[in-house]
Formats: C-alpha cells, structure tokens, sequence
C-alpha cells in the first residue's frame, strides 16, 4: 500500500489527532488519580441525594450548583472511561501518536 502523503491528511493528523491523543492520554492520568481520591475518601464525603447542595458560594461567579447527587453521576462516567481506557491495548492506540512527554495541569 502507498504511503499516505496527501498534505490535507498530514494536516489533520498533527492539527486533530495528535493534540487530541495527548489531551485523552492527560485525562486518562487526571481521572486515575481522581478516581483513587475518590474510593480513597472523598466517596464518603457525597451523599447520593439530589437535595444535598455543595455550598461554595459561587453561585456569583456564574458556576452551577452541584448536588451530592451531581458529582457522584459525574465520577460514575469518570469510572466508565477509566473502564474503556482499561481495555486490552488502549493506552497503547492513544500513546502511538502522541509527540509530547505526559503533561498534566
């Protein structure tokens, strides 16, 4: 098979895919670390009840309220695409195209 050549395809792929494996392999590390916090100790921490309302008083600020509810259902997707990155040589797939060293913020 030919090689791929096309500067339109080139393009995309340091424009799209690169910058997005990065950013997915950041989250994995992000989400990682999130989730052993959260079974660590935060879990007991969220009550799974919509009425619990996390009062940080930026409410001014334009932020939403969260519930206890709220983050719970948030780190039950956290948990899902920790389960997806789990799978037989994922991190692998996202690792080939990356060109930057692991950056995490």
């Amino acid at each position: 098979m030919a090689d791929i050549t096309d500067t339109q395809a080139i393009k995309f792929v340091n424009e799209q895919i690169r910058p997005l494996a990065e950013a997915m392999q950041a989250l994995d590390y992000r989400i990682q670390a999130c989730l052993t916090q959260w079974y660590a100790s935060a879990s007991a921490l969220f009550p799974v009840d919509a009425d619990a309302i996390l009062q940080d008083g930026r409410e001014a600020e334009g932020v939403s309220r969260l519930s206890g509810n709220d983050v719970v259902l948030l780190v039950t997707q956290l948990a899902a695409y920790k389960t997806a990155m789990d799978g037989a040589g994922v991190r692998n797939v996202i690792s080939k195209p990356t060109v930057r060293a692991l950056s995490v913020m």
